[in-house]
């Protein structure tokens, strides 16, 4: 198996046949690294031959009958009796076990988090590492991977945050921003207005049709690389698990062998890949809304009609955005999807580039036909919004922005964009999962919220997230809730970042 890898065998339980340095047998299990003649049960020191190793009975190790209670011996220096190391490391969670307490078989797959809240296990007396053990290989690789997640769930909550703040004061500064002179599209070359397929070749083209003013939208541009970038890092196969199953398969393909690595799929954070999502297409909508502004204003000569954008990258981006947050019952990105969508129409038509048309060949009758289309198509993804908003309580943020892009739709008057303040709590409103004070807890669905006071729940309420049942009654949690104590820390130091 990749190092990474939590093992995928059973150990041995029983007695290491090998005789040390001294001529003594080997006190520790078969399979681990032989102690020094120092531990030896025989002819070692008192001091530890007086250690007490066994946590149950309080047993000195000169009392052990190592025969059938071998020892483990970690690089620390302090050693326990298998049965009482095995209880430390909760074995019965990783493990099925006999009718004498030893493992017999491997669990197929573990729970996100399941190494609890100690993390990576360790020696119980010095907090030592255990990683030298080969019997507690796959629990510390386990609690290893389950520390990495947790590591990645900061980074990226504090970097989306970063974002968020960046994301807000681009379009403060572009509302508030005069436009240096009139550009013109006279001295526009000619091969700017052919169509461009790609997200960030628009941006370019919005920027070159300012003429006088190139350097307008130059912020938004390295912005958007930043959060395209930010996405990449965020995405499944750059996650901890998934990058071990990614070693193990590829182990299996160079060594021909049948490795198997399985853990369960709500382990693989999939909402920061939707926040990024949702942010590049909130920051594509900015730069359109303003240069959208400035031709209503007047400010700008150049006509919409000259920027030839394929707004089917959009859509389908959009789409996708959709269909992944229904996936994962995540309400107010699918919200979020709903209302790119809809915009996204919405400039369609006011820049006459309608999805999947040639506007250049359409008679004036199939013009209209095809703007009431998608005029249609926008208003239905306004619905959608509006039901999950009438279902999930947690989209009542989003209000705001899904009436005025409906006002939109429906009047033809140009959008105005949310405000500063408005923008900064529906995003504080996305990041608030990992911000409290309470115990956290997941529920059914794997969605994070906290329970305050004394942290156990006395009542039963929704996820604030998707509806599912949450909470509990006399310190007992509802069915399908999970006690997340891994989040509490994680929360306290991520709350810090907040907007």
């Amino acid at each position: 198996m990749p190092c990474a890898a939590p093992c995928d065998w059973v150990p041995c339980s029983r007695r290491c046949e090998k005789a040390m340095s001294c001529g003594h047998q080997c006190p520790s299990l078969c399979g681990e690294i032989c102690p020094g003649p120092g531990y030896c049960q025989v002819c070692g020191p008192d001091d530890v031959k007086s250690t007490c190793v066994d946590f149950l009975e309080m047993k000195e190790y000169r009392e052990i009958d190592l025969d059938k209670e071998p020892c483990v011996f970690p690089d620390c220096g302090h050693f326990l009796t298998v049965s009482s190391m095995d209880g430390q490391m909760n074995m019965v969670a990783h493990y099925e076990l006999d009718a004498s307490g030893l493992p017999a078989e491997v669990l197929g797959v573990s729970e996100p988090f399941s190494t609890g809240e100690e993390g990576i296990r360790v020696c119980p007396s010095c907090r030592g590492s255990l990683r030298s053990i080969s019997r507690y290989g796959r629990i510390v690789r386990r609690g290893m991977l389950d520390e990495g997640t947790k590591k990645f769930i900061s980074w990226s909550n504090s970097e989306y945050l970063k974002l968020i703040q960046q994301l807000v004061k681009e379009q403060e500064k572009l509302r508030s921003a005069p436009l240096a002179k009139a550009a013109s599209s006279s001295g526009q070359p000619k091969k700017q207005q052919a169509l461009t397929r790609s997200r960030l070749g628009h941006l370019v083209q919005l920027q070159q049709q300012l003429a006088g003013n190139s350097t307008r939208y130059a912020a938004a541009i390295a912005l958007w690389h930043r959060l395209s970038g930010f996405r990449g890092k965020v995405r499944k196969e750059e996650q901890p698990f998934q990058r071990v199953a990614d070693l193990v398969r590829h182990a299996n393909r160079q060594n021909r062998t049948k490795l198997e690595f399985k853990f369960d799929e709500s382990a693989i954070q999939v909402k920061g890949s939707l926040l990024a999502t949702a942010l590049l297409l909130r920051c594509d909508i900015i730069v359109l809304s303003d240069f959208f502004r400035l031709h209503s204003d007047g400010k700008l000569t150049v006509c919409p009609t000259k920027v030839k954008i394929d707004w089917s990258i959009y859509v389908k981006e959009c789409a996708n955005l959709i269909s992944s947050a229904r996936s994962a019952v995540l309400p107010r990105e699918e919200v979020q999807g709903h209302i790119f969508a809809a915009q996204i129409y919405v400039f369609s038509q006011s820049f006459s580039s309608p999805v999947g048309d040639s506007p250049d060949q359409e008679s004036a009758k199939e013009a209209g036909e095809a703007s009431q289309r998608l005029k249609e198509a926008a208003l239905e993804h306004i619905n959608q919004a509006r039901l999950l908003m009438d279902k999930y309580p947690s989209v009542a943020v989003l209000a705001d922005e899904i009436e005025q892009v409906e006002r939109m739709v429906n009047s033809g008057v140009f959008y105005r964009e949310v405000t500063k303040d408005e923008m900064r709590a529906v995003y504080e409103a996305m990041a608030q999962e990992l911000r409290g004070t309470g115990h956290w807890y997941t529920c059914e669905n794997n969605h994070p919220f906290t329970v305050g006071d004394c942290g156990m729940p006395m009542e039963e309420a929704g996820c604030p997230e998707c509806g599912a049942k949450v909470g509990g009654r006399d310190h007992v949690a509802a069915q399908g809730v999970r006690h997340a104590r891994e989040i509490d820390q994680l929360a306290r130091d991520v709350g810090r970042l907040a907007v």
